[in-house]
This record gives structure tokens, sequence and C-alpha cells, in this order.
């Protein structure tokens, strides 16, 4: 597929020209004619068809020698050589094209194909982790673009301060005029809304390719797990402007919109590169990262552009909170995105469920229980000097003890037991008292429910339910369902409630109180993020 209209965008980058790969040990440089290729399915190529070999010291195995961080040796007069090709660390690969430069300095690997038969002809095949292409012209960058792997949503949004913007995917008059078939004209017509939002007080905006519905058949399909569907698109600040190399691109570029646009789709959403262009839509830069390529999978979509309209509003919220591209929450997207995901059994669901509520727990220190905290001011003292003293004994005995490894283990028994008042906390109460502590009322709704309809397993409590589910998939891995051990129904059922309550901590977190849709109600429906009161019934959540 490609994009015949504005040809500002293209979904297929080439770049080829004269290159030069420096190397570490044996020194030296390769060149030779180098062909480069991305994608719109996240795949790449990076081959040198070598022309000239340049060692900085004469080898006596030639490109054997070079490509191998091994010496010959030479033993009784002979000389042994065991080559371990793609040993010998390429440090650059800097390639001059018509246009610019294409360049990469990190983490380059390698693989050098040498054909013996045809008088030692070389290819070599590189593996780029992150690379870069300047354009010879100086040009000012003033927009930066996101092409979208995966980004299935509906554009129901115009501004029109964005109706004349220089990189807009939409058909201008011109192209109309050139267009002379009716489908033709249909389909340009047809993405011409968009997502907006606002990024450090600049206007901004997610438009789908021009011929986006077919990319969109192509994953449903599963003709492709992965092909690029939208671009997002904004200014570049005027602080951030002398700062858009690969170095510092993770200091201001919103790269944790990706995985918003993850959580609101339900489907994981990356980037294969980064684009930088002028007040005219000119291409000043383009950064290539090694970014996780997707498979496709439709999830849960938290936020539909027909019900909520929500997913603009979400990234602009986000930047505000003090969570925004940090840890937990970043561990917790990842998680909550994968959970709701049709290529993972229900049992895998639930672990990455359970895994983002540990993640959660732990960061407001509830995963662990001080069991000191259960005694009298008296006892508690008593303990502690208790426990101070054999911690003392212990490493005395560390200091005299000969063996090292074992000095070591007594040194880690002593951490323990000065510190053995605390314990890992079931899950299920760590759980329940998240939810005190951030205000939600689930497990006082659930714990209700099973009063008045008590469960076939005896179980009384929610926490206890969702510890007895956890310990599941964490130690065992299977439900059994085939013979009847647990109802799936009732699995499902919680799975869902706890994706729904973890989607709602995440707004939270992010300051989004706009609406979205509950994992547990199947038609569309605008639901406030915070729409579980204390007095809402549990058939609301699924029970």
């Amino acid at each position: 597929m490609i994009q015949k209209r504005h040809n500002w965008f293209l979904t297929h980058i080439e770049y080829q020209g004269h290159g030069k790969a420096k190397f570490e040990d044996p020194k030296g440089i390769l060149e030779g004619h180098v062909l480069i290729r991305f994608n719109e399915f996240g795949n790449y190529t990076v081959e040198m068809d070598v022309e000239n070999c340049k060692p900085d010291q004469p080898l006596q195995f030639d490109l054997l020698e070079f490509f191998s961080a091994e010496k010959p040796i030479k033993e009784n007069g002979e000389i042994e050589f065991t080559p371990n090709l793609g040993s010998n660390k390429c440090i650059s690969l800097i390639v001059e094209t018509s246009d610019g430069v294409y360049s990469t300095t990190r983490n380059i690997i390698y693989n050098p194909i040498i054909s013996f038969s045809s008088n030692n002809q070389c290819k070599v095949v590189f593996y780029i982790v992150e690379s870069q292409f300047d354009v010879k012209q100086e040009r000012v960058p003033k927009y930066w673009v996101m092409p979208l792997f995966n980004f299935v949503s509906k554009f129901q949004q115009r501004n029109l301060q964005l109706d004349n913007h220089p990189l807009r995917i939409r058909p201008r008059q011109d192209d109309m005029q050139n267009t002379t078939s009716l489908a033709e004209r249909k389909e340009l017509l047809f993405p011409s809304n968009l997502i907006t939002f606002t990024f450090k007080n600049n206007l901004g905006f997610i438009e789908p390719l021009v011929d986006f519905s077919k990319r969109k058949n192509i994953l449903y399909s599963g003709q492709s797990q992965c092909v690029i569907t939208a671009v997002m698109i904004c200014e570049v600040d005027c602080q951030s402007c002398q700062s858009i190399d690969i170095e510092n691109l993770n200091t201001w570029l919103p790269l944790g919109f990706l995985s918003l646009l993850s959580l609101a789709t339900g489907t994981e959403v990356t980037s294969p590169w980064v684009e930088f262009r002028d007040v005219n839509g000119e291409i000043v830069k383009r950064i290539h990262r090694n970014f996780v390529k997707p498979t496709f999978s439709k999830g849960h979509t938290t936020i539909s552009e027909v019900t909520h309209q929500g997913t603009g509003y979400l990234l602009t919220c986000a930047q505000s909170s003090p969570y925004y591209c940090k840890q937990p929450l970043g561990s917790v997207l990842f998680d909550l995105v994968q959970s709701s995901s049709g290529n993972f059994t229900i049992e895998d669901k639930l672990n990455k469920i359970c895994r983002a509520f540990d993640s959660l727990c732990k960061y407001h220190n509830l995963d662990t229980q001080n069991l000191l905290l259960g005694l009298d001011s008296i006892n508690q003292e008593l303990v502690k000097n208790t426990l101070q003293s054999a911690a003392k004994n212990i490493r005395n005995i560390a200091k005299t003890t000969i063996d090292s490894q074992q000095s070591k283990l007594l040194k880690k028994i002593a951490d323990k037991t000065i510190n053995a008042s605390n314990k890992d906390r079931d899950f299920g109460l760590a759980v329940t008292d998240l939810l005190k502590k951030l205000g939600l009322h689930d497990e006082a709704i659930i714990d209700s429910h099973y009063q008045s309809n008590p469960r076939t397993d005896g179980t009384q409590h929610w926490s206890g339910v969702i510890s007895n589910y956890r310990g599941i998939v964490v130690h065992k891995g299977d439900f059994g369902f085939q013979v009847g051990t647990y109802d799936v129904h009732d699995v499902v059922r919680i799975t869902h409630h706890l994706h729904d309550i973890l989607v709602r901590i995440v707004f939270q977190m992010l300051g989004y109180n706009g609406t979205y849709q509950p994992t547990m109600i199947r038609v569309p429906v605008k639901k406030p993020v915070d729409w579980v009161k204390s007095n809402l019934s549990a058939k609301e959540l699924g029970y």
C-alpha cells in the first residue's frame, strides 16, 4: 500500500548511498553501497555490499580476521586462527545519500556474509536499534510526527484551526481536481476528521491515513499483525527544537502517549519512527527507534470516539499528572492493556491484572504487613530490642567466619532477622486496602452481595475470592475448567471486574474525568470514572 495523495508522508522509507562502517578491534573501516528500507509493517533491512576494507594495520586473513576480535596465534612456527565472525564491534555506520545522511552509533549488531567462491565478495547485514536521518538543507523543525502502528479508532472531531495545516492527510482542492474516479474521491473524503489534543500549549491531532479502512481490514482479517494506520502530529516548542537528537528525545517527546492510546483502544499501539518537519512540511530529521513491534489483537475499548470522544482529552489530562511516564503507572498500563488481549488465556489475563495490582500495592506500601503494629507499646519495644540483638549477634558471627560464602549468607540472615516482623500481605487484603485508600466502594458492594447470595465454595468475602484466584494463576496456572474444579463464568466475572477497577484507578491517577466504557458492560454506555457509588447494585458490576 502506497500513499497516493499527499507525498509528504511515506509509509515505506528507503535510503541508499555510499556508506562507511567503523570497527573497534581490529580498527578499520568498511566502505560500500548501503541500502536501507523500513516498511509499513514494521520490518526493516540495512545491507552493505562491501567494496573496500581499510584496516588500520595489515591482516593475514583479510575479512575473516577483520570481522573477528580474535587474533592469529603463532605456535611452533605455525599460525593458528579461529575466526569468530561478528565479534569485532561495529561502532558506527554512516551513509551519505543524495538527500542527507543516515547514521547510527549505538548497539550495532551485524552479520557478515562472505562468498569465498566469488573473489571474497562480502555483504554485511546490520541490525539497528536506533538510527537517524538528517537532510542536507538547513531547516528549522516546526512539527513532530509519529506514525502509529495498529491505532484503530473513529475520528469524530474537527477543528477549523487545523483545516489548512501543512501536514493534514485530508485532500485539498487541487487533489480533488486531479482525481477523476468517484470511488477515489469518496476514499479521499472519508477520513477528514481528527482526534485532537493539546501538548505544551500547542494543538495537536491524530489523523487516519487515506486508506485507513483497508489497513484496518488487514489487521482484522489477520493478513498482518502490524501496520501503520494513522499519524500523530503536533508542534515542536521553542525549547525542544534544540533537542531533537536521539539522546534527547525521551526528555520531551510524549512517547507516553502511545501507552495511553493503547489503553483507550484496547490494542497495543507503538510507533516505528519519529519525523521532524519544518513550517512548510518538509522533512528535517527522521529518527528510527526499535520500538516494540505490536501484535494486533482487539481488546477492550475503554474510550470510544463514537460514544465518549475522550481519547484526545486523556492525552491532554495525562501531562499534568504526577504519575505520567513514571512507575508504577508504566508497568500497570502495560499489564492492563495486555490483560484484555484476545491472544491470552483467561489465566494469563488474570495473572497480568494481579501483577498490576501488586505494583500498585507495593507503591502504596500495602504489600507487606508489620506484625509489630498489632502489639502494645511495651511488647513492641521488647520485640524490637530482641530482633536487633539477634541480628547483631549474627553479624558478629559473620565477621569471624573465614568462609566468604558463609559470611555472605550470615549477613543476609541478619538483615532478615531485623525485619522478621514484616511479612508479605494477603493479596486480597492488600487490594481491598488499596481500594479503601483510593475511595473505591467495590469491596463493600460485593461483600454485601455475597451475604445475600452465598457462594457455593463457601468463601464469604470478595478479598478471599481474589486471593484464591491469584494463587491459582500465579502458582498453578490452570483453573481446570475441563474437570469442573472452578466455574468459568465466575472467573471471567471476577477478571472483568478487576480489569475495570484497574481502568478506573489508572484514569484517576491520570486526572481523566471524562466518560468511559466499563469492562463488564457490553452495550455502549457513557459512565463517569467515579460511577461506582456505595449504593450501586452488584448486578451492575456483572454479579
